[in-house]
């Protein structure tokens, strides 16, 4: 990064950034996925109709982009879900925080998931949407939403089933091509004129966004929100 990005940024971050307080952390066993409570003070989440997300500063000059879950209006407190599987500053920054530290970020802004009038909300990803997963699913109540997420880890799955209130599926990877891994399951649901979510990697959303349009029957609508190449 040149030095002119980097003093523009020095510049936005002065001033628009806000700061957020750390309540708690909590890795998964192994340690590549992590909870993270946070703080808000000052944001109005009564209004929040839509999935959220939040441009963190994750080291100098970098910023990744997190959604905020099972948030508490009253208490303006959130969680969120950072796989940190990948060797990158939002990995790093995830695993370095402690109780009581400072995060920095710039905003909080609407994406355009949304929960929608449906038979069933299907929702499909990898281990980075379950955040975004669980926030749609905050939104749209308990029981009007189901869907599969491919979570690698056997340990982070089991703990995924037992521990979340959801009816999400964590699925194995059994194919190196999470599309496969999605199609397959996707493939021995009844969808009509259901709505379906991806969301994660974003060649793999956009290639199973065509795989769903062109099965037969299937009528309703699909929803994208691309994560990361």
């Amino acid at each position: 990064m040149n030095i002119i990005k980097k003093k523009a940024i020095d510049i936005i971050e002065k001033q628009f950034a806000k700061t957020a307080q750390v309540l708690d952390v909590r890795a998964w066993n192994p340690s590549t996925f992590y909870e993270i409570d946070l703080h808000l003070p000052g944001v109005d989440m009564q209004k929040w109709q839509s999935v959220q997300h939040m441009k963190i500063k994750v080291a100098a000059h970098t910023f990744r982009d997190y959604t905020p879950a099972d948030w508490d209006a009253s208490t303006e407190t959130c969680t969120l879900y950072v796989d940190a599987a990948h060797d990158g500053a939002g990995s790093h920054w995830a695993a370095s925080l402690k109780t009581g530290d400072e995060v920095r970020y710039m905003g909080i802004s609407t994406t355009f998931t949304k929960p929608l009038d449906a038979a069933m909300l299907f929702c499909l990803g990898d281990s980075s949407a379950i955040g975004h997963f669980l926030a749609l699913e905050q939104l749209a109540g308990k029981g009007k939403l189901s869907g599969a997420l491919v979570i690698s880890d056997p340990e982070h799955r089991d703990f995924f089933s037992r521990d979340f209130d959801s009816r999400l599926e964590a699925i194995p990877q059994e194919t190196p091509d999470n599309i496969d891994n999605l199609h397959a399951w996707l493939q021995e649901q009844q969808l009509d004129n259901s709505t379906v979510y991806l969301a994660g990697n974003v060649p793999m959303v956009v290639e199973l966004r065509k795989k769903i349009k062109s099965m037969s029957g299937f009528k309703g609508l699909v929803k994208v929100q691309g994560f990361w190449w």
